[in-house]
Parts: C-alpha cells; structure tokens; sequence
C-alpha cells in the first residue's frame, strides 16, 4: 500500500478474527474449528496481521452475524470487549459504517465490533 500511496484503508473482518479470537466462547469455536468457515477465519486473522503491521491509517471493521435486510437506522460500534455486541448487522449498515469511517476520519488504527442498534 505504501508503494502505491494508499494511506486510508477500511476493511471488513468478523467478530472472532485476529485478537478477537480468544473473546469467543468455546462451543463457537468449536464450530468454527470444525466447519467450513474455519479458512475463512483463518484469512481474516492473516488479513488483520498484513494491515496492522502497515504504515496505513486502517480500519477493521468486525461485523456480527450479517443480514441481508436494507438498511436501518443508528448503529453501535465498540472496541472489542467494551460491551456486549448485539447479535445483527444489515450489510448496508456494515457499508455505511465502513464508507463513514473513511469520510470522517474515525476509527483509525481500530477493529471494532459493529452491530444494529435494534432488531
């Protein structure tokens, strides 16, 4: 990214991912572990280390449980840990989050959780 003058990167990550990881209770991670999803998570803990081993102002941006729902109204971000997530996020919200993290200049150097605010 430096190469080519990439200074602002926002990405999206799962809850679980990278140092988030230990968070997780032991029956998701024993269904992680024994799924399909396992290299899924295996390349966002990589993707996680890459960016944050950068000289880039990054954003990982961990959505819970995705929907396809349209967009909604407010939703809640946190650094992990901080509070208890809820259990949704419309992929429009996680879009918007991710698109307004980068206009606003917000969540830099960060990888919060995002969720919907209800439902």
């Amino acid at each position: 990214m430096a190469e080519q003058g990439i200074r602002r990167i926002a990405l999206t990550s799962s809850q679980g991912a990278g140092d988030d990881w230990a968070r997780l209770i032991p029956l998701v991670k024993a269904f992680i572990n024994l799924s399909n999803i396992k290299a899924g998570f295996t390349d966002h803990t990589g993707v996680d280390q890459v960016v944050r081993a950068s000289d880039t102002d990054w954003t990982l941006t961990r959505g819970v449980a995705l929907t396809d729902k349209p967009a909604t109204g407010p939703l809640r971000a946190a650094d992990p840990g901080t509070t208890a997530p809820g259990r949704w996020i419309n992929r429009a919200n996680l879009a918007r989050f991710l698109l307004d993290a980068v206009d606003e200049d917000t969540w830099i150097r960060s990888a919060s959780l995002v969720w919907n605010a209800r439902g």
